[in-house]
């Protein structure tokens, strides 16, 4: 059990996927979902070099071509994620001990947000799924900001909407520019190892592999 004193904190930072939830082999299944209904077989070296690590509008440059419009990447996009959420609905599960963590928080008063990329259908979606629409305080996703991470700016502007100042705040994350991102902008940040090994995290000022196994102070 690693154990974290809350005492100078007045605000704390969730990423989504993989922190939350550990939802990334869904998405997987879902892109070779849509691809198949869209009438190809999409490889396990496809996704490595076509969508791994893009957003959506590369993505589905790299797997349709250069002449897609933006309308039509629109609709894939809403089509894929739709995909998703009808394959994840009857499996989703949150990171163990979230929603402890999450009410012992509200209980000291500190003030919540997300910070996320996931489309704002797919937030909604995973809050109303584990019952939590009504705990945070501030919600940003990717077209909230300019840049995204490692960029700072997320996180710099969920404090400023929170309120509080960066060193006031602490972040959980689960990749290697999410906690860029949460340092950079002068955040305490908890690594969870859902994603990521050990030796990529050593950064972080506490490393925990979920939610379960942190105890907090005030």
């Amino acid at each position: 059990m690693k154990k974290i004193n809350l005492k100078w904190i007045k605000a704390i930072i969730f990423d989504m996927d993989w922190t939350m939830i550990n939802n990334m082999s869904t998405h997987k299944k879902a892109w070779k979902e849509f691809c198949f209904r869209k009438g190809f077989i999409l490889s396990d070296d496809d996704f490595k070099q076509k969508i791994s690590g893009f957003k959506n509008d590369q993505i589905f440059l790299n797997l349709f071509g250069d002449n897609l419009s933006q309308s039509e990447i629109t609709e894939y996009a809403d089509e894929k994620e739709s995909v998703y959420r009808e394959l994840y609905k009857p499996i989703i599960k949150e990171t163990s001990g979230l929603t402890e963590i999450i009410q012992k928080i509200k209980k000291l008063n500190i003030k919540l947000a997300i910070a996320t990329t996931a489309p704002k259908a797919n937030r909604d979606f995973v809050l109303k799924e584990l019952h939590l629409e009504n705990y945070f305080d501030i919600i940003l996703w990717e077209e909230d900001v300019k840049k995204w991470k490692p960029d700072p700016e997320i996180y710099l502007k969920t404090a400023e909407l929170l309120d509080v100042r960066p060193w006031e705040c602490l972040v959980f994350e689960d990749s290697p520019a999410g906690l860029q991102s949460g340092k950079s902008a002068g955040m305490k940040v908890i690594w969870l190892t859902t994603s990521h090994s050990i030796e990529d995290l050593l950064s972080a000022d506490l490393i925990i592999e979920d939610f379960s196994k942190l105890e907090i102070s005030e």
